[in-house]
């Protein structure tokens, strides 16, 4: 046995290296994140919100979510509860970007015109509130990443829905420094209208309104497959694929990278489409739907 573990502890010493060699290569990233940030100081503001972003998210469900959510729902267990108390976050803070989304595209012509999105690039003109809106859609999908395995309900598509929060991440960290904000606005604009009218409808739902779940979930169905499985591909991805060469008469930086995320995404749509087919059929035969993603309460 104690030769045993004496190979174990060699064979992870020889693949991990000499402790100087660990503390050499710990140092190496410490410097280079320290250098990241200087570069952009806002990533630090970022971080920092990130892990406010739970604790925002713990005060509101106590404070707020958790009397509500037992006042509708008197005899169901608790654990229907916490789902709701869930959506209520979600609702709250996909609704309050959206808002922000809105309030930034509403007056500005480039919205209804693709190739506008890359005219003057990289020395486009940031919008107001466009900063603001990359870094609260960027803290919130690094605390949600986290937030996923440690607080939220058990799901199914647990692995499917990490690749689509560490694509985000990816997306909006480099839409932010690269310049492109304006197509990466309408990309979180379009995603955040989705999930919007599903929270509702799931909320509706776990009230036991099935008529108006019922009605907000097909919404949700129509919305999806207009945003998601048209728009999304058809006019943004298409932008960034061929607009972007056209109108710049070059290839953008990270190109390759930014349309494989972006292709990344799309392909996770048609698997969460298959899913809401599913729920939708369950709706028509029984009258109501559910998550099939969670396990039964």
């Amino acid at each position: 046995m104690l030769a045993c573990a004496t190979v174990d502890h060699c064979d992870v010493a020889t693949a991990l290296g000499s402790a100087p060699q660990l503390a050499a290569r710990t140092q190496a990233l410490t410097e280079r994140l320290i250098n990241h940030i200087a570069r952009y100081p806002e990533l630090g503001f970022v971080l920092g919100l990130s892990f406010l972003l739970p604790l925002m998210r713990w005060i509101l469900e106590i404070s707020i979510f958790k009397p509500i959510a037992r006042q509708i729902l008197r005899r169901a267990k608790p654990e229907r509860a916490a789902k709701m108390c869930e959506s209520f976050w979600k609702m709250t803070a996909y609704g309050s970007m959206l808002l922000l989304e809105l309030s930034i595209v509403h007056r500005e012509a480039w919205f209804w015109r693709p190739k506008d999105y890359w005219v003057g690039w990289p020395n486009q003109p940031e919008l107001p509130l466009m900063r603001l809106l990359f870094f609260a859609q960027l803290a919130y999908y690094i605390s949600t990443t986290f937030t996923l395995a440690l607080w939220e309900v058990p799901r199914s598509d647990y692995w499917v829905m990490q690749t689509h929060h560490c694509c985000t991440v990816v997306l909006i960290y480099y839409n932010y420094t690269s310049g492109y904000q304006r197509w990466g606005c309408l990309i979180m604009m379009l995603h955040d209208i989705n999930d919007v009218i599903m929270e509702v409808a799931k909320c509706l739902n776990y009230a036991e309104l099935h008529a108006a779940a019922n009605s907000v979930f097909a919404l949700f169905v129509a919305a999806w497959a207009g945003l998601r499985l048209y728009a999304f591909p058809a006019i943004l991805i298409r932008s960034t694929l061929v607009d972007s060469v056209r109108v710049l008469g070059y290839t953008p930086p990270h190109y390759g990278l930014l349309n494989g995320l972006l292709c990344v995404l799309c392909c996770i749509h048609v698997y969460w489409f298959g899913l809401i087919l599913r729920v939708a059929y369950m709706a028509l035969r029984k009258g109501q739907g559910e998550d099939i993603r969670e396990k039964e309460d």
